[in-house]
């Protein structure tokens, strides 16, 4: 995934511009350093980027120092030269900036610099997962093998039970292989044999839950045949095609959810692209971006509750297209909302699911399954040299003191 930056838009950040256009890397700008804050609230960055010179005056350090604690997700780059080595060394010292960058800045090390610190950052969302999560399952153990506990009464839990359960939840939940077993076992104790026409004689309810229960097995296996597609591939996508070629995939792909729409009496709300960027290029795969299109449209309805609207809305920022989906956002059953902070990074993850509970009503409209979906929009964002996030933002579309869920996708436009 490519990282997307904010830029202090002050004359020196003119040579970053032009390197972070000739490496396609996304990024917005603000005028002033006290105007990073509202960004940060309003938009997902990865990095910040800022030349020293730019800290020089009073107030900009404790600025700059509130930001990194404020948010500790985002690193801090510097653009420094040898006249500033003292400010840059201190700054790096105190840990409020992660790396720099030496003026005049070389494309090529540019994109090493940012690569190397997406790579550290994503590393450490991961790991303040994963810490949460070790600590849950110390108490866990400590749970089951608490002899005290014991007496009062029996645990009978134990890890692998939740191992089982998720395998459960991927392959057997629902309709697919597991009813499928149990139709066929019911359609062979059911079926009377005809001994003088030597024929099986089977209840036609039977049968129709045969037939159901088939066609919701093939749709698994055939999910599974698309999603090892995009596993094996790992080519780079070099087709351009203009953007406005991305409203007929969306008008397809709801078109095709009407099904799914109905079933809570949902609607998505789809914008159209901003005249500034209609005659502008982007990466474009059809098929796989038709793939990304269901996925996140999918999810978006899943997700949201009776009569609940979604919207999908174009931006054209700087150097990219931007897609915004946006649903309501609902409780979670750990009493977390939407997509916490903690989670933004894991969704991407294989396997990984907020909830456990599986909706089979949607299953016959999926492409992607058993906790892939997320993962393999990712890869084929990746594929078109694209980044996508998602996180929770403030309702600004309801008019009600809310959240909402916002999946973010940024498209480079060809230079």
């Amino acid at each position: 995934m490519i990282p997307h930056c904010l830029l202090l838009d002050t004359h020196e950040a003119n040579e970053l511009i032009s390197c972070l256009n000739e490496i396609n890397y996304t990024y917005e700008r603000v005028s002033k350093l006290n105007e990073v804050f509202s960004s940060l609230e309003n938009q997902k960055f990865h990095f910040i980027i800022i030349h020293v010179t730019n800290l020089k005056e009073n107030g900009s350090e404790a600025v700059l120092s509130k930001i990194a604690a404020s948010f500790p997700n985002v690193l801090i780059i510097l653009i420094t030269d040898s006249s500033n080595w003292a400010l840059t060394a201190s700054l790096l010292k105190r840990h409020n900036a992660y790396d720099f960058l030496q003026s005049p800045i070389d494309s090529e090390h540019l994109k090493f610099t940012l690569d190397r610190s997406l790579q550290y950052l994503n590393t450490k969302m991961k790991s303040q997962f994963i810490h949460e999560a070790e600590n849950q399952l110390f108490k866990r153990v400590i749970d089951i093998f608490d002899w005290k506990k014991s007496l009062t009464h029996k645990e009978n839990e134990n890890i692998s039970a939740d191992i089982i359960h998720q395998m459960n939840i991927s392959l057997f939940q629902g309709s697919g292989i597991g009813t499928l077993m149990s139709v066929v076992s019911i359609l062979i104790s059911k079926s009377k044999l005809d001994p003088e026409q030597n024929v099986y004689l089977v209840p036609k309810p039977i049968l129709d839950l045969v037939s159901e229960n088939y066609d919701a097995a093939k749709s698994m296996f055939d999910s599974m045949s698309i999603s090892q597609s995009v596993i094996d591939d790992d080519s780079i996508v070099e087709s351009n095609a203009a953007t406005q070629e991305l409203l007929p995939l969306f008008d397809e792909e709801i078109k095709n959810l009407e099904e799914a729409l109905s079933l809570k009496k949902q609607k998505i709300n789809l914008s159209q692209i901003p005249n500034s960027a209609i005659d502008r290029k982007i990466k474009f795969e059809q098929t796989k971006f038709s793939y990304v299109i269901r996925e996140i449209l999918l999810n978006a309805i899943k997700y949201s509750k009776l009569g609940d609207e979604i919207y999908v809305i174009f931006f054209h920022r700087e150097n990219f297209l931007e897609i915004k989906i946006i649903n309501p956002a609902y409780p979670n059953e750990d009493d977390s909302f939407g997509i916490p902070e903690k989670y933004e990074t894991y969704v991407f993850e294989p396997f990984f699911r907020i909830s456990s509970v599986v909706d089979d009503s949607y299953a016959k409209f999926e492409q992607f399954r058993f906790g892939l979906g997320l993962t393999l929009v990712k890869k084929i964002m990746d594929q078109h040299q694209a980044n996508v996030q998602i996180y929770n933002i403030d309702s600004n579309l309801r008019n009600e003191n809310t959240k909402d869920v916002c999946l973010t996708i940024r498209i480079p436009l060809v230079q």
